[in-house]
This record gives C-alpha cells, sequence and structure tokens, in this order.
C-alpha cells in the first residue's frame, strides 16, 4: 500500500520540550511492505499541505496530529477538515482532541470503572486539563493545604493567561482577554484545571491495542525518573524529557497480580473512553494507591511512537508484546478501517464465498482428508477448537475420529454457507457464517486449539497480520495452519522466498514448515501445554 502519515510541527515546542521531541513517528524505519510518506503539517498551512497530499494519490491514511485549541500545532481543525474528505484512514480523532481530561472522568464516573482519583482529600494535584507531556506541571502542582492549592491555581493563572486568550481566539470569541478572565476568576472550578486526589504510588503504563472493536493490553511498563523529593513521584516538564526518564517492562513473575490488574484496568479505559473508535486504541497512565489499586490518570489516543530502536520513548512493548510486531500494528490499524466499512471489500467476499459454495457441493472442501491428516494426526488434543475456514468439515471430522482427543468445544468459520450446511453438527459445537477475520475481531475469548485449512492465501496481507495476531492473542496451546503453496516448489525458489516472507515478523514464535507435493504449505506453531 501506499500510505501517507500526517504529523504535527514539533519546531514550536522545542523551547519547552528540547531534543526528545526532535524524533517523528515513523513506521516507514520499522516497515518494508508499504511505501510509506511523511508529511509535517503547520497549523497555518494545514487544508493546502493536506489537499496537496491527497492529490499525490495514497491508498490508506495515519493521522498522528495531537494539536489542541491551547497551541501552536496542527490538531482540531487540521483534522477536522481532513475528516471531511472520507479517505481511509486510523488516527486521532478530532473528537478526541477537542475533549478534556474531565471528559473521560466524568465518563469514568458514570460508568463506573475505571478507577479514577478524587476531588475532595488533600493533598491534591493541580494541572491543566488539555495538556500534554507534563506541561505546567512544577514542584508546586502537589498542593497539601488550601494555601497552597490557592498559591499553585495563581501561577497557573499566570503562566496559561496565553494558551487561554490563544484557545478563545480559535473558539471564535469576540473578547479573548473577557474569555481568559472568566477562567481565572472560577479558580480551582475552572473546567480547564484538572484538580485531583494526588495518588502517591507507582506510575505505570499500559498500551491497548484494538483489534476491531476488541482491546488486546500489552505488556505493562514502568515509569522510571530521578527521585527529586520525598513528599511525592510525579513526572514535571523536565523530568519527563530527562535523558534519564522513560519507561521499563515488568516481568509477569515478578508479581503476577499487579500485571493482570494494570492489564485489566486499562482495558476498562479502553472500553469506557471507546478507543476502538481511531483503529489504533491508547495508551493508559495509571498510579497505585495504597490501597493497592489501579488509578487511571490519563488515557492517550497514541499507542505507538514509531520511534527509533534506542530511542528514550522506543515501543518495547509492541516489539516484545504483540504477535508480529511493528508491521502487524501497522496492518492491525488498517484492518480495523475496513473492518468497519464492509463494502470495501464487499464484492470479493461474495465472488469468494459463491465459488466456495459451488465446491462444497463435490464435498471434497479445501484440503483433502489426506493432506490435513498428515499435519493434524502428529499430536493429540485436549480442550477447546477452533476452525477458521472450516468449509465442509474435515478438521471436526479427524478430531472426532480420533480417540485420543479430547475437544469439549469446536467452533467452525467459514464464508460459504453451503459448505456449513454439510458440516455434521455433531462435529461441531457451533458453526458461524461469518468472514474470519471479522469473527477474529469480535472473540474476545481464548481457545485451546486454532486450525486454519487452505484460507489464508485469500486475505489480503494487512488481514493476514491481524489473523494471525490474533490467532497468537487466544490460541492457548497450538496453532495449525495449511496454506495453498501455489507457485512454491522445488523448481520454484522464489515462490517460497514471497510466501515465508509474509510469516517473516511471526517467526519467533517456533514455526515450523512442512511441505507436501509442492502445492500446501504446512505451517504449525506449537505454544506449549
Amino acid at each position: 500500500m501506499k500510505i501517507c502519515v500526517f504529523q504535527s510541527c514539533f519546531e514550536e515546542l522545542q523551547a519547552s520540550v528540547g531534543e526528545s521531541q526532535r524524533l517523528y513517528m515513523n513506521p516507514g524505519q520499522h516497515i518494508t511492505q508499504h511505501k510509506i510518506s511523511h508529511n509535517t503539517i503547520h497549523k497555518t498551512t494545514a487544508k493546502a499541505q493536506i489537499d496537496a497530499a491527497v492529490r499525490e494519490g495514497h491508498d490508506f491514511y495515519l493521522n498522528f496530529m495531537w494539536g489542541t485549541h491551547d497551541d501552536s500545532l496542527a490538531g482540531i481543525d487540521a483534522i477536522r477538515y481532513f475528516e471531511s474528505l472520507n479517505l481511509p484512514s486510523a488516527g486521532i480523532q478530532s473528537s478526541e482532541r477537542e475533549q478534556t481530561k474531565w471528559d473521560f472522568f466524568a465518563e469514568a464516573k458514570h460508568a463506573g470503572s475505571p478507577l479514577v482519583p478524587g476531588t475532595t482529600k488533600f493533598p491534591l494535584f493541580v494541572k491543566p486539563a488539555s495538556s500534554y507531556g507534563s506541561m505546567f506541571i512544577d514542584e508546586h502542582s502537589l498542593c497539601q493545604n488550601e494555601d497552597q492549592l490557592d498559591d499553585c491555581i495563581q501561577r497557573l493563572n499566570q503562566s496559561m493567561r496565553s494558551v487561554r486568550v490563544l484557545r478563545a481566539r480559535a473558539l471564535g470569541y469576540e473578547d479573548p482577554d473577557q474569555y481568559a478572565d472568566a477562567r481565572e476568576a472560577e479558580g480551582r472550578n475552572s473546567l480547564d484545571l484538572v484538580v485531583q486526589e494526588f495518588i502517591d504510588g507507582e506510575e505505570y503504563s499500559v498500551v491497548v491495542i484494538a483489534m476491531g472493536q476488541s482491546p488486546f493490553p500489552l505488556i505493562p511498563q514502568r515509569a522510571k525518573y530521578k527521585q527529586v523529593s520525598s513528599e511525592g513521584r510525579f513526572l514535571t516538564l523536565d523530568l519527563k524529557f530527562d535523558e534519564a526518564s522513560g519507561y521499563e517492562l515488568l516481568s509477569e513473575n515478578d508479581d503476577p497480580r499487579l500485571w493482570k490488574h494494570l492489564q485489566a484496568t486499562a482495558v476498562e479505559a479502553f472500553t469506557t473512553n471507546k478507543m476502538y473508535t481511531n483503529y489504533m486504541g491508547c495508551d493508559v497512565d495509571m498510579r497505585i494507591g495504597k490501597d493497592g489499586r489501579a488509578y487511571v490518570i490519563e488515557v492517550d489516543p497514541l499507542p505507538v511512537f514509531f520511534y527509533p530502536v534506542g530511542s528514550q520513548l522506543e515501543d518495547t512493548d509492541i516489539q516484545r508484546g504483540f504477535p508480529g510486531s511493528y508491521r502487524a500494528v501497522l496492518n492491525t490499524y488498517i484492518t480495523n478501517y475496513f473492518l468497519k466499512h464492509h463494502a470495501k471489500r464487499g464484492d470479493d467476499c461474495i465472488e469468494m464465498a459463491n465459488f466456495y459454495d459451488c465446491l462444497a457441493q463435490s464435498h471434497t472442501g479445501r484440503v483433502s482428508a489426506t493432506d490435513s491428516a498428515k499435519c493434524i494426526t502428529t499430536r493429540s488434543y485436549q480442550g477447546t477448537a477452533l476452525d477458521l475456514g472450516c468449509g465442509t468439515g474435515t478438521v471436526g471430522r479427524l478430531l472426532r475420529s480420533d480417540p485420543e482427543n479430547q475437544i469439549t468445544e469446536m467452533v467452525g468459520v467459514d464464508i460459504s454457507k453451503a459448505s456449513l450446511d454439510i458440516c455434521q453438527d455433531n462435529l461441531y459445537t457451533e458453526l458461524v457464517h461469518e468472514r474470519m477475520e471479522i469473527y477474529m475481531a469480535e472473540r474476545i475469548q481464548g481457545v485451546d486449539h486454532i486450525f486454519c485449512m487452505s484460507a489464508l492465501q485469500h486475505l489480503s496481507m494487512e488481514e493476514l497480520d491481524f489473523v494471525l495476531a490474533r490467532c497468537f492473542q487466544l490460541a492457548k496451546q497450538s496453532i495449525t495452519l495449511v496454506v495453498d503453496a501455489i507457485g512454491v516448489a522445488p523448481s520454484n525458489p522464489l515462490g517460497e522466498v514471497h510466501l515465508r516472507m509474509k510469516f517473516i515478523p511471526f517467526e519467533p514464535r517456533s514455526l515450523n514448515y512442512i511441505y507436501r507435493n509442492g502445492r500446501y504449505y504446512f505451517i504449525y506453531y506449537p505454544l506449549g501445554a
């Protein structure tokens, strides 16, 4: 695909955040499958720049612009204009950028989850409701009493004056100074300030990737930074971008309860804030209170930065925690969009379904029983099973025919209604008439064994990465795949290389290749147990 990336220009922020923000989000340095171009968008020329990029013709767009009405970065207005073009895309939404932190906190309280800090008991922490990168946070932000709170708010009124005036102009107020005066008069009740109980515990972050509408939480990370005070640990602007600051991955074995609790809380934040609507997901910042519970302090709509390996904020959680790494993440973004816009692939899927409806009448299915047996009968299977592209039920019959297999539940999924009609109901607990990528996006329950026989070759590269990633996320014991190796034979080594290239991001998971007569390409992923 030819992909266009839109990013805000960080030059205006250099004086504040230093060299760290000279890095820009660059998927192209991690992914060779797509042709990726980058466009740095300026707030004053955003519309013209976007139009010029669109005229170049792209298959997909990624929007990483994140400016608000409070700054000079391309953001809300530029994003809203781009959204009006209705082009295939994933990324930050204008509606999200218009929200403040209070909008999320209010929704969390209304929904009953996730847990967020209270607003009445000292010590209280004060910060702008629309800021990012710890802007305007300093040693005065933590307040132990009313006097310190009043002093902190007065300081913020002074430092935020220009921000409030800028916001008023962007919102169309006739008298921006009057708008700023009104916010200052509101004191702690101003909706552009967050005044919350300070959670004096370790700070953690969990990225949640959207798989369709389903959340997939990655490895939790702990914030690390220099300790400058015993009164409370929090990131000021200087500490946020200090070279010693960053995040470190947690080991599940060190504290399994904490690991699961952080992931569960992040999923709650993802769900409450509907972060699947940007087709990417989110990054959830949390603090652990003295009661051992995680309190969500912020939800960031940018889950992956695509920074260089070795940089301060590189995505180590993606590299080690998302099956298929960067390529699969980007292809998941793309697939998420097309899952929502079914019509884009509708005709191809109908044609494919009709083809297999006709093929089903022969009762042979997609893979002969002999070929399947060579792949399946190498071991016994216990527990639940999922058969993607089940056809007329070859896998189900083979599993049920071996007395050593103890299958407690068997779900078959296929795009061909005629094939499902031929399946013997007693072979499968449930038969689902659906495209496999749609089914995998909606399924959240894990399964012991996943099979997919001679159906993956019909997926686009983006859908293939999505389905494979979802298989690794849901499978508990094994994944067994058969791929038609059309054009792959000893006399055609380039065909084999091309097919192997599709699976390279997933190879660290100990896959084995098995060739049968130059026609089928068998891949078996042993996951243990």
